[in-house]
C-alpha cells in the first residue's frame, strides 16, 4: 500500500471517528433536552396558591413551564405522564414567584460599577468621613479626569446630617469629576470639575431654568454647592456613560443575582428609556437574565417616538417606537406597560410636593417642596396619553402632588371615559385620607412604599414632617379599606431588593430606632403576600399567567424556609429555591 494509500485510508478513518463522536454527542444533547423538558411533580409541599379562595395544596405538576395541577398530592401520584421527575420539597413552603411592583432593575447592581457609599444598615457609610475616604481611595486608583461616581449615599444616615459638599469632594479628589448619586435617586452631589461637565458654573448657567425645578443649590454667597436636585442632576444615562463596560455587565449580573436571591421571578425597570429597554431585551434574549421583565418607558425619554400632538391624534405605540425598543407579542417574557410621568420628587430630599411646609422650614419661608412639570402641562400629558389608550404610571409622594394626579385623571376621565384605565399611583407616601377615596372613585390604583417607615421614618419624624404626617405615610390598612386594589414595591436601589424585608415593612410599621409609626395602619402578612404577587401582576394586567399558582399559570415559584404565614419574624425566612417556567434557576 503506498504512502497516498495509507494518509487517505487514515483521514477517512479519522472522519468516520469524527462522525462518530458527533452523533453521540448530539445523541446525548437530545436526551438532555428531552430529561429537561420532562414534566415535573413537586411533593411534600406547603402551597400557598393565592388564588381567590386562598387555596392551600401538597403538590404542583409542572409542564411545558406551567401549572397542569395544583391540589392534593395523592390525587395525582398515581397518573402522573410518563417520565416525570419527581421532587420533594421536604414539607417547605411555596409562594408565587414575586412580581416587582416598581424598582430600576438593573440599577441595584450598579455598586458594582461604582463606588459602594451604600448607608447602615446594609452598607458601612454611616459618617462623612467614611464617605470622602471611599471617594479618594477610588480617585487614587483612576487617571487624572476620569470620573469617581458613587451610589446611594444618604445624608440623612451621615453623622453630619447634609450633604457632602463641592470643596470637600474637591479636596479629596482635586484631579477627577465626581458625582455621587443620592439613594433616593432625586439628587446627587459633584464636585467642580464634574459641575462644569454639566454645564454649571458659578457665575453663569449655561441650563435655561423651569421654575426652580433646574436651579442648582446656592450658599448664602451665590456659590455652587454642589448639590443638584431633580432636573437639575445628571441622567443616569450620563453617568453610565463614564464606567466601563465591564464594570456594567457585571452590575447587570449583581442585579440579576440580588433579585433571584430575593425570589422575584418578574423584575420591573419603572423609568426605562429606549437604550436601557434594548440592553435588557437582548440580555434576556441571550440568556443572562432568567427574569421576566416589565418595563414602564419614561415619558420624556419616548414622546417624540409616539407622534401624540393632540387629543386623539396618536399611534399607540408607534411603528418607530416598536422597532426600536423591540416590542414583540411575547408579553410572558418582556411586557412594556404603563407610560411613567413623574408630578414631583422626594420627601427625604425635600423635593415631594405637599399642601403645608416642611417641619424644618426655620426661616419660615413656607417652602413645600415643587411640581416636577407646570400643572396645565401635566394635565395635558395626562389627557393625551389617557385618550390614546395608554396606561400611566404617575410618580406623587406629596399631597399637593397627588392632588394634582387626581385632578387630571378626572379631567381625563370626563373627557373621554375609560371602564379600565388601570392607571397607577407610584409611592402615594404622604397620602391623605380624603385623597384615598378619590383614588377609589375613579379606579386608580396604587402601588406604595411602606419600606420608608423603616428607614426613613425617623428623619420625617424628627427633621422632615413632625409626628401627625411622618405617622400617617404609607397608610396600607386605610387603602385596603377604600377598596383600592394595591401593591407594595422596594424602589431598588433606593431601599434593597429583599422580598421578606418588604413583607415585614408592610405588616411591621416600626422605624431603624425601634419606634412603632401607628401599628394600626399596617395590613396582615396574607394581604402583603398578595401585593407583592397577585396584585402587582393584575397591575400590569398580566394576571392571566402569574401572580397565584392556579393551573395553566406559569410555573413560577418560590421555595422558602418557613411559613411566612405563621413564623414569627418573616425577616429570618430564606429563600430556598426560585423557579422561573418550571426550570429551578437557584441556590439549594
Amino acid at each position: 500500500m503506498g504512502f497516498q494509500t495509507i494518509r487517505w485510508a487514515g483521514f477517512y478513518e479519522n472522519m468516520k471517528r469524527t462522525a462518530f463522536f458527533l452523533a453521540v454527542g448530539a445523541v446525548l444533547l437530545v436526551v438532555v433536552q428531552l430529561l429537561d423538558g420532562r414534566p415535573v411533580f413537586i411533593v411534600n409541599a406547603h402551597v400557598l396558591t393565592l388564588d381567590a379562595e386562598s387555596s392551600v395544596a401538597d403538590s404542583l405538576l409542572l409542564e411545558g413551564g406551567r401549572i397542569v395541577f395544583a391540589g392534593a398530592q395523592a390525587s395525582m401520584s398515581s397518573s402522573l405522564p410518563p417520565f416525570t421527575k419527581i421532587v420533594d420539597m421536604q414539607g417547605r413552603t411555596i409562594v408565587p414567584g414575586f412580581v416587582d411592583a416598581h424598582s430600576h432593575f438593573p440599577a441595584a447592581g450598579l455598586i458594582e460599577a461604582g463606588v459602594d457609599m451604600t448607608p447602615p444598615p446594609t452598607g458601612n457609610v454611616s459618617t462623612l468621613q467614611i464617605l470622602l475616604d471611599k471617594v479618594s481611595v477610588q480617585a487614587s486608583t483612576l487617571s487624572e479626569n476620569d470620573w469617581v461616581v458613587g451610589f446611594n449615599y444618604d445624608d440623612s444616615s451621615l453623622d453630619v446630617a447634609r450633604h457632602p459638599t463641592r470643596d470637600e469632594l474637591d479636596r479629596v479628589a482635586p484631579n477627577n469629576p465626581v458625582y455621587l448619586w443620592h439613594r433616593s435617586g432625586h439628587m446627587g452631589v459633584a464636585n467642580t470639575l464634574a459641575l462644569q461637565a454639566f454645564g454649571f458654573e458659578d457665575e453663569i448657567m449655561n441650563r435655561a431654568a423651569t421654575e426652580g425645578v433646574d436651579l442648582p443649590d446656592r450658599d448664602d454667597s451665590g456659590q455652587l454647592t454642589g448639590l443638584l436636585q431633580e432636573g437639575a442632576a445628571p441622567s443616569m444615562s450620563f453617568l453610565l456613560r463614564q464606567l466601563s463596560v465591564f464594570r456594567l455587565f457585571k452590575a447587570l449580573l449583581s442585579a440579576r443575582d440580588q433579585y433571584l436571591s430575593a425570589g422575584v421571578t418578574t423584575a420591573q425597570n419603572g423609568f426605562a428609556d429606549i437604550p436601557s429597554m434594548l440592553m435588557l431585551r437582548w440580555s434576556q434574549r441571550l440568556g443572562l437574565i432568567p427574569q421576566r421583565l416589565v418595563i414602564w418607558p419614561a415619558h420624556d425619554k419616548v414622546y417624540d417616538r409616539l407622534h401624540i400632538e393632540s387629543i386623539g391624534a396618536v399611534q399607540a405605540p408607534s411603528d418607530e417606537l416598536a422597532k426600536a425598543i423591540g416590542w414583540d407579542s411575547n408579553p410572558a417574557r418582556f411586557a412594556i406597560t404603563a407610560i411613567k410621568l413623574i408630578a414631583d420628587g422626594s420627601p427625604q430630599g425635600r423635593t415631594a410636593w405637599l399642601t403645608e411646609p416642611y417641619l424644618d422650614d426655620a426661616a419660615g419661608s413656607g417652602y413645600r417642596g415643587f411640581a416636577n412639570l407646570p400643572e396645565l402641562e401635566f394635565k395635558s400629558l395626562v389627557r393625551r396619553y389617557h385618550n390614546a389608550g395608554f396606561q400611566l404610571a404617575m410618580h406623587g409622594n406629596g399631597d399637593a402632588a397627588i392632588d394634582l394626579i387626581i385632578a387630571a385623571v378626572a379631567d381625563a376621565q370626563a373627557l373621554n371615559y375609560r371602564k379600565d384605565s388601570r392607571h397607577l399611583l407610584v409611592h402615594g407616601q404622604l397620602i391623605r385620607v380624603d385623597q384615598l377615596a378619590q383614588l377609589a372613585q375613579l379606579q386608580i390604583s396604587a402601588t406604595f412604599f411602606p419600606a420608608h417607615v423603616h428607614y426613613w421614618g425617623d428623619w420625617y419624624l424628627n427633621n422632615l414632617l413632625g409626628e401627625k404626617r411622618a405617622g400617617a405615610i404609607s397608610p396600607l390598612a386605610l387603602a385596603e379599606e377604600a377598596g383600592i386594589r394595591f401593591s407594595i414595591h422596594s424602589d431598588a436601589p433606593v431601599t434593597p431588593i429583599s422580598s421578606m424585608q418588604l413583607l415585614w415593612s408592610a405588616t411591621n410599621r416600626e422605624t431603624l430606632s425601634g419606634i412603632n409609626l401607628r401599628q394600626e395602619l399596617a395590613i396582615g402578612r396574607e394581604r402583603a403576600l398578595r401585593a407583592m404577587t397577585i396584585d402587582a401582576a393584575w397591575q400590569s394586567r398580566l394576571d392571566q399567567d402569574r401572580g397565584s399558582l392556579e393551573v395553566g399559570k406559569l410555573a413560577d415559584f418560590v421555595v422558602l424556609s418557613e411559613n411566612p404565614l405563621t413564623y414569627r419574624d418573616v425577616r429570618y425566612i430564606n429563600i430556598k429555591q426560585v423557579w422561573i417556567a418550571g426550570r429551578n434557576e437557584s441556590f439549594d
